[in-house]
């Protein structure tokens, strides 16, 4: 492992990356409430301006209309500081809308930016795999880049099922493991790929140990530990591929899938505007519509699904 551990370094210094030195959640914790509130509403207005300019149900949904959503309830599911959310009810007209994420901290931010914009909605403390509310709650269910993360995609995936309304959808786009840029490295390096030659625990302790390097200005975004947890494949992912989702989709009844997203891999984010990522991004879109192929070249998981009544079940 050692070797393995010295290579994977090697190639993550050779396309180093930092956070941004100037990034408030790293002063977020020994700062005051007034600076706490502060950042977590700076969070809030990037992510609504956000929206704005790249809109979650037009970028990924084009085929669920306004009209659909005015007056209907919605979860936010990973709503982080609420910004996203705040502009859904001000777009579209939400009667019930509510967000949840794992940190008080987002909770908070997404409550001080909805009275600050005179919005009515509500943000919660949670997990995915336990949620607050009860059964049959939501017309819709959202969720952006936040299946990768849950401990347990099995139970995610029942409790959305369980508090969605029969006829309900679920709104779901997700990084596929195997995706490139997607190995949440970002802290240590931009490298590609690199879960593609070396197993997790090398990643991880290699990882770890150049943030260890650092010192103590990475003390706030360094893992405590280089060890990876039970669930995770890499630091905060449980490693869920296309096949697996699916065959999560099969064994839960309840479930219609409506539409499948083909768009390859390198599709997303700001690094796949590079020449050499557009390019390759046109040669792949053929292996991601294969069956074969797609575990690989397929690059988010982008889905709608609906609650049926669980003998009719039809993934």
């Amino acid at each position: 492992m050692r070797i393995g551990t010295s290579l994977a370094k090697m190639l993550m210094r050779a396309w180093p990356s930092r956070p941004d030195a100037d990034d408030p959640w790293a002063r977020y914790d020994s700062a005051s409430d007034e600076e706490k509130r502060r950042i977590g509403l700076e969070s809030s207005r990037f992510r609504h301006q956000y929206e704005q300019d790249i809109c979650f149900f037009s970028k990924y949904f084009p085929g669920i209309s306004p009209a659909e959503l005015r007056g209907r309830s919605i979860l936010d599911l990973g709503c982080f500081t609420g910004g996203r959310l705040v502009y859904w009810v001000e777009r579209y007209g939400f009667a019930n809308a509510r967000g949840i994420d794992v940190k008080d901290a987002y909770a908070q931010a997404g409550r001080n930016f909805a009275a600050e914009r005179a919005v009515m909605a509500e943000f919660d403390t949670g997990f995915a795999e336990n949620l607050p509310y009860a059964a049959e709650s939501f017309d819709y269910i959202t969720s952006y880049d936040v299946l990768e993360h849950v401990r347990s995609v099995e139970k995610a995936m029942r409790e959305c099922h369980r508090v969605l309304k029969t006829g309900g959808k679920f709104l779901c786009v997700f990084p596929a493991f195997f995706q490139p840029l997607e190995a949440h490295l970002g802290m240590a390096t931009g490298m590609p790929a690199l879960h593609w030659i070396f197993p997790g625990k090398v990643l991880m302790q290699a990882y770890w140990e150049i943030l260890t390097e650092r010192g103590p200005g990475a003390d706030w975004y360094r893992p405590k530990t280089p060890e990876l947890a039970e669930w995770e494949r890499l630091p905060t992912l449980n490693g869920i591929t296309i096949r697996k989702f699916r065959r999560i989709l099969k064994a839960q009844p309840g479930w219609r899938m409506l539409w499948w997203g083909t768009a390859p891999i390198l599709s997303d984010g700001r690094r796949a505007q590079q020449p050499i990522f557009r390019l390759l991004r046109w040669l792949f879109a053929l292996p991601a519509k294969m069956p074969l192929l797609e575990e690989l070249f397929l690059g988010r998981i982008c889905c709608v699904l609906e609650k049926v009544a669980k003998d009719t079940h039809s993934p």
